[in-house]
């Protein structure tokens, strides 16, 4: 039996596409795909729920974003997933860092740090400016021989990216299963199988054991409250690179490692977006 989708079309300026992306983030939804001043988001019919029109809309306006919901429809399956990884053109993070599918890798082959990342739905293929935010966070900061965490995924691009740059070992785990098999293709795809391990886990099960550096592309709900924890596992002096949270949160993100006695050593912004690199205390 074919899987059925619903498509919830929303109505809203060109320029709030990256906050009201964030807001939808918090949503099991597939994936999502621009439109002109309108944006169409996908779920599995399984995980619809009729309240959600209210929710998202009330949520949406409460972040500033002016938005209608014009259509809910339903389709069926019709490989969205092809379709939508046909569409990905590959991502230059900046001159050493190029993420590219696997169809597109061979012209940047000479590129020093060419991440071959083929995605599904919904994970982090540098299309998105957290992700490419961690990606220019962690190129200066993760040392040779070191230990890292990934913590959520996705597509394994950032755990990738750490191995690349000289990390002896990367623990990486996720709580979706499509995201770990992803994870583990792209993983085997970059040559980096030895030094990276994969686990489907929650976040609140995980075993964060010492390491170097951490990455945490979440969301501010789970950065916030995980903080203590994060900066527990990373070494004194160690790194911590933070993402998945909009700019107008920075400060309320940033608190909790602040009074840690953790340092921001650099933020970064992308549109609506902001990425922080904090020096664990030594």
């Amino acid at each position: 039996m074919k899987t059925r989708y619903v498509l919830v079309t929303i109505s809203l300026p060109e320029e709030q596409f990256d906050l009201a992306s964030g807001v939808l983030s918090t949503y099991p939804m597939v994936g999502i795909e621009e439109g002109m001043d309108s944006l169409t988001v996908c779920f599995e019919q399984n995980d619809w729920h009729d309240d959600y029109r209210e929710s998202i809309i009330n949520e949406l306006t409460a972040h500033g974003v002016n938005a209608t919901i014009t259509l809910v429809g339903t389709e069926e399956d019709q490989n969205w997933n092809a379709e939508w990884e046909a569409s990905i053109e590959p991502v230059i993070v900046n001159e050493r860092i190029v993420i590219a599918p696997e169809w597109r890798a061979a012209d940047y082959a000479d590129t020093p740090l060419l991440l071959v990342i083929t995605p599904k739905m919904s994970f982090g293929t540098g299309h998105h400016a957290t992700t490419r935010m961690m990606c220019r966070l962690m190129e200066t900061r993760v040392e040779e021989d070191s230990t890292w965490i990934d913590v959520g995924t996705g597509t394994g691009v950032l755990a990738i990216l750490a191995a690349r740059l000289g990390a002896r070992h990367v623990y990486a785990f996720d709580n979706s299963e499509w995201s770990i098999l992803n994870s583990e293709e792209n993983i085997r795809r970059n040559g980096v199988a030895d030094r990276i391990t994969l686990e489907q886990i929650e976040l609140q099960e995980a075993s964060l054991d010492l390491c170097d550096g951490l990455a945490a592309n979440l969301y501010r709900h789970l950065v916030i409250p995980y903080a203590p924890a994060f900066v527990k596992a990373v070494r004194p002096g160690g790194v911590i690179c933070v993402s998945g949270i909009l700019k107008y949160d920075v400060d309320e993100v940033a608190a909790p490692f602040l009074a840690l006695g953790c340092v921001a050593e650099e933020t970064l912004y992308e549109s609506e977006w902001a990425a922080i690199a904090f020096r664990t205390p030594a």
